[in-house]
């Protein structure tokens, strides 16, 4: 009896025994398995919220020492994601990671572009105004110096110098952004956009300021000439182009929620300039001509002032065809002086540039001028005295031989 009670009592304790170590079996792999997801969570959740490339770099080694504490479990792990896998799932959370990393590194790219932008805004405007404060002293200076002719004009060699050097600022200002924008995909567009709410200045409000100023340059300067004119009439020109290939691009980068308007305002803007410049230049031409001893039909555009190039020429050709004498040639050597050493050499391209003249046109008044060269040049009187003593000389010898004839 007594042998019976021991073996009876030797069984309960190997039976509780395995019962416990099963359920403590049974408890670890429980917790394993909650482990595991709350890891998992925790580093995913790091993950999405991590707000720079270096955070999430360091979340790649915690990403692959979560993978290596739970290979050895990942039959048990599988069993209780079913039908997920623990493969699976260390897949996802590589592929959130390289997601939000791509994500977080476009960012960064965008914010440093944005930062760089507004950089470069930065110095564009000191340096504007930096220009505007050099002109508005030289202004002055001009002002003051009207009795010295010769400090007079050296102020204002220095005052074209600085209108000079502000358009190729400004040209390069408008390269850079050619080269920025005018490729510029939607995405990138969209990207930018979100960002402008950093930038105190960008960059469709500078073009906005830069040619405001210019056209106060142009209404209120008083020491500028034709050259001076042309020569802005040959920038507005290429700011036009610019703004052709990219002013789409900018508006809706920069003005998303009223484009349209924005455009034309800048365009508003532009056409006032162009109507400025040509206020001062079309006066200025017609001066230049005059002052050189040509009378041109007056003009208000570019049509008009080829027009008259054109009336002047076929006029003056046609006096030439009718008299053909040495003022008529002296008329047209005054012409040519002036069209081809001032107008062609010192004026050609940016006539050209700035639309009031093509090469076309250009090459048009050339041939014409060779007709009229042709016409105007007083043809020799040599021959037709040669002639009339050749005759004299003829008349004489008959009535000589006449005489000699009548002789007895």
């Amino acid at each position: 009896m007594r042998l019976l009670h021991k073996t009876t009592l030797s069984l309960l304790t190997v039976f509780f025994l395995f019962a416990s170590t099963t359920a403590f079996a049974q408890q670890s792999d429980f917790q394993i398995k909650q482990d595991f997801r709350a890891e998992l969570s925790e580093l995913t959740e790091r993950i999405i919220t991590a707000v720079s490339s270096d955070e999430l770099r360091e979340l790649e080694a915690e990403i692959d020492q979560l993978e290596a504490r739970y290979a050895e479990h990942s039959e048990m792990i599988s069993g209780a994601l079913y039908p997920e896998t623990f493969d699976g799932k260390m897949g996802i959370l590589s592929d959130t990671y390289a997601s939000t990393l791509e994500d977080v590194e476009l960012i960064e790219q965008l914010n440093e572009r944005i930062d760089e932008l507004a950089a470069e805004m930065e110095v564009f405007r000191e340096r504007l105004s930096e220009m505007n404060l050099e002109m508005s002293s030289l202004e002055d200076q001009l002002e003051r110096a009207e009795a010295s002719e010769a400090r007079q004009a050296a102020l204002i060699r220095q005052y074209r110098q600085n209108i000079e050097q502000r358009d190729n600022f400004v040209s390069e200002f408008l390269e850079e952004l050619l080269s920025k924008y005018r490729t510029m995909d939607r995405d990138t567009e969209q990207e930018i956009t979100e960002a402008t709410e950093r930038l105190d200045d960008n960059p469709l409000e500078i073009i906005q300021t830069i040619i405001i100023e210019y056209i106060e340059m142009t209404d209120h300067s008083t020491a500028l000439e034709t050259p001076d004119y042309v020569a802005m009439r040959a920038q507005h020109g290429y700011f036009d182009e610019v703004w052709d290939k990219i002013g789409e691009q900018l508006v809706n980068t920069f003005a998303p929620d009223n484009p349209v308007t924005a455009r034309e305002e800048v365009e508003d803007l532009i056409g006032a300039w162009l109507a400025s410049i040509d206020n001062k230049l079309w006066d200025a031409l017609s001066t230049s001509f005059n002052q050189n001893g040509i009378e041109l039909d007056p003009f208000t555009s570019p049509d008009d002032f080829y027009a008259a190039l054109n009336a002047f020429v076929d006029a003056a050709y046609e006096i030439s065809l009718e008299r053909n004498d040495e003022e008529d040639h002296q008329i047209f050597r005054n012409f040519s002086d002036f069209w081809n050493n001032t107008v062609k050499a010192s004026w050609g391209d940016l006539l050209i540039e700035g639309n009031v003249l093509s090469q076309s046109q250009i090459a048009s008044i050339d041939l014409k001028m060779n007709d009229w060269s042709e016409a105007s040049a007083p043809t020799s009187n040599l021959m037709f005295i040669l002639l009339l003593i050749s005759i004299a000389v003829i008349i004489g010898l008959i009535i000589l031989i006449v005489m000699m004839r009548s002789k007895p």
